[in-house]
């Protein structure tokens, strides 16, 4: 008998994600599957300095009083989001609560709403470690298929009829994995059914400034104004560096005490110096500037990988939407029957890393096995030509002995 609990026996499954990458790791494979920022796109000369400035208050590397995070930096993007539209202007950084990453974020809303046998409506298909945050409170799925301009209003009526849904989780810019964007219109459509069926909505916004072409759309917690149906997700992992784990969620003011004591109870005090680092860079960056160069980089890495993939993997069959940001190319091919066998082939006879995207679906059974996520964004120019080469070969072979 096993002495661990529902939550890591039954209820935790190990990440397709992960164990892609540590397959293309193992194997010195071309990669194609983490989404995460290239290192070469680190601010690191500017967060040395600020590392250093921010140890010259010893205080900083003790317990900081506010298990919210430090005072600077939570009313720093409380007024940055306001100046982009994305935050009421009666929110400020007493809304904000910093988080080890969007992850965090996620366990965090988990831990406070979600009890066993609650029903949480995600997109179909959608981030998996975010099922396994809800998943392992014991949260059951429903979900609402997504267009590329997000989810499916009709359908999502549909299913609110059938079900009493606590949480809505959506990916609302370059949604990961299909790169979807919610257009505003739909936000206010979904804002009006929250309100008529009573669920709160989690709004996860990590690639809202990867945006290569076209303007920016609103946020469903600016739109909601006032009403309290809405939990905003952010993080600097995508824009700054993964490996500073600082994130944040914007909560309505009448749980903002309830969740600090949550934080308090499960983390006691977040890293204080990582994130007065973090607001000394953001105070002395060009972010504006530091931005574009982004958004420069990521294009050009898009468009290389597109060209090499029309050349080498649209003879096979594959087809996609190119996405107008963020990392991601979700890619189907028709014939393709089982993306997990296929995934794994391709790092093993051709060295070059994909994600299975049956992963990205909440129920394995129904899940479309003829997708693949690609992810361009550690990809360099003169990587991707070689990437679409050793992928086009694979899905060859592939066809050829199953």
């Amino acid at each position: 008998m096993s002495l661990l609990g529902k939550r890591v026996t039954e209820r935790i499954k190990p990440s397709a994600i992960t164990e892609m990458m540590i397959l293309v790791k193992k194997h010195n494979a071309i990669s194609l599957t983490a989404g995460e920022p290239s290192s070469e796109m680190y601010p690191v000369d500017l967060l040395r300095e600020t590392i250093e400035r921010a140890l010259r208050d010893p205080g900083i590397l003790s317990y900081y009083p506010l298990s919210t995070g430090i005072t600077e930096l939570r009313e720093w993007i409380a007024e940055w989001m306001k100046e982009d539209g994305l935050l009421p202007q009666s929110y400020g950084g007493e809304n904000v609560i910093m988080t080890n990453g969007s992850q965090d974020g996620l366990n965090l809303v988990s831990e406070a709403f979600v009890e066993p046998g609650d029903t949480v409506l995600v997109e179909n298909p959608t981030y998996p470690e975010a099922l396994l945050a809800f998943g392992k409170e014991g949260a059951r799925f429903v979900s609402v298929p997504v267009d590329k301009d997000g989810p499916i209003v009709e359908e999502m009526e549909r299913v609110l009829s059938q079900n009493k849904v606590k949480l809505f989780y959506t990916i609302v810019n370059f949604q990961n994995p299909s790169g979807c964007v919610t257009c505003d219109e739909r936000k206010r459509r979904i804002l009006e059914l929250a309100s008529r069926y009573g669920f709160l909505i989690i709004e996860d916004d990590p690639y809202r400034y990867l945006r290569y072409e076209g303007k920016h759309e609103g946020s469903y917690i600016s739109l909601a104004q006032e009403e309290d149906r809405v939990i905003y997700l952010g993080s600097f992992s995508k824009i700054i560096a993964p490996g500073i784990r600082c994130g944040y969620m914007v909560v309505p003011s009448k749980i903002t005490s309830q969740m600090g004591e949550l934080v308090l109870a499960t983390k006691l005090s977040l890293p204080a110096f990582l994130q007065r680092a973090t607001w000394e860079l953001l105070r002395n960056i060009d972010m504006k500037a530091h931005l574009a160069k982004l958004a420069d980089t990521y294009r050009t890495r898009r468009d290389a990988l597109h060209r090499f993939l029309q050349e080498k993997t649209a003879p096979q069959g594959m087809t996609y939407d190119l996405p107008k940001g963020g990392f991601f190319i979700w890619a189907r091919v028709p014939w393709l029957k089982d993306c997990f066998d296929f995934a794994k082939f391709a790092v093993l006879e051709e060295k070059v890393g994909v994600v299975p995207g049956a992963a990205f679906y909440p129920d394995v059974l129904t899940a479309d096995r003829s997708t693949l996520r690609l992810s361009f964004a550690k990809v360099p120019p003169e990587t991707a030509e070689e990437a679409g080469e050793r992928l086009g070969r694979a899905l060859a072979r592939y066809k050829e002995t199953r």
